[in-house]
């Protein structure tokens, strides 16, 4: 993960307490916390008025800087309820340190899957999901700028505005992003997973999808990509 996308990814979960975040994710977000604060604090120098931006931004990260926190702590098998830790003096902060430096733990645990080992989510092998065959499931568009248009899921698919996406969006499409979500057939069984979308991926009862989390879906399922004017359901053919 690479600074800006980790940047993204922090605000798209802006008060998303739930799942995991890896450690690149949380400390390329403290590098930009304190580095905004340091140049807030120059401009602040230069200009006085230009202070109160100061408080506005701490006010504005307050909440993600929570959240991301949160999952970090649950990244490494810990409650989040560990960031309060932080208010004892020095031996807390520190410890509290000691474990936002620690790797993911390993697989799965009660917080979710590791987030490290989502790169079949969110780098899907185009040749592998490509391999549809005559029958099974597909996925009918229901509403939107492909209405009507079918797609097999075979292996997999891709929904979202990039190149690699099989359905594919038209850029400046509201509400999708770059690449959204991904529906995938896991020995039989269909997995429907969000890939930390800005406006998230629902299902049709107006559950959001926990970004990175994928959730089992069946024929019939419709879910909707940021808001019900895209949507999709699960066919059987």
């Amino acid at each position: 993960m690479n600074f800006s996308d980790a940047i993204g990814r922090v605000f798209s979960n802006y008060a998303n307490f739930n799942g995991r975040s890896r450690r690149s994710e949380f400390w390329y977000f403290i590098l930009f916390y304190w580095g905004v604060l340091l140049a807030l604090s120059l401009l602040a120098v230069l200009l006085p008025p230009m202070a109160a931006l100061i408080p506005m931004f701490t006010l504005a990260t307050a909440v993600p800087s929570l959240s991301v926190c949160w999952r970090r702590l649950h990244d490494v098998g810990r409650s989040g309820l560990w960031f309060f830790l932080s208010f004892l003096p020095m031996v807390g902060t520190i410890l509290l340190i000691v474990w936002l430096a620690e790797d993911s733990q390993p697989g799965p645990n009660e917080y979710g899957p590791n987030p490290k080992e989502m790169g079949g989510w969110q780098v899907v092998n185009q040749n592998h999901m490509r391999r549809n065959s005559a029958h099974g499931p597909v996925v009918l568009c229901l509403s939107g700028p492909m209405q009507g248009q079918s797609f097999p899921v075979g292996s997999g698919i891709l929904f979202g505005r990039d190149a690699s996406c099989r359905v594919r969006f038209p850029e400046g499409t509201p509400g999708v992003s770059t690449r959204h979500c991904c529906l995938r057939n896991e020995n039989g069984v269909l997995m429907l997973a969000d890939l930390g979308s800005r406006h998230g991926t629902f299902l049709a009862d107006g559950r959001q999808l926990p970004p990175n989390y994928p959730t089992p879906v069946a024929a019939g399922t419709r879910f909707y990509l940021g808001s019900s004017g895209i949507q999709f359901q699960i066919m059987n053919v």
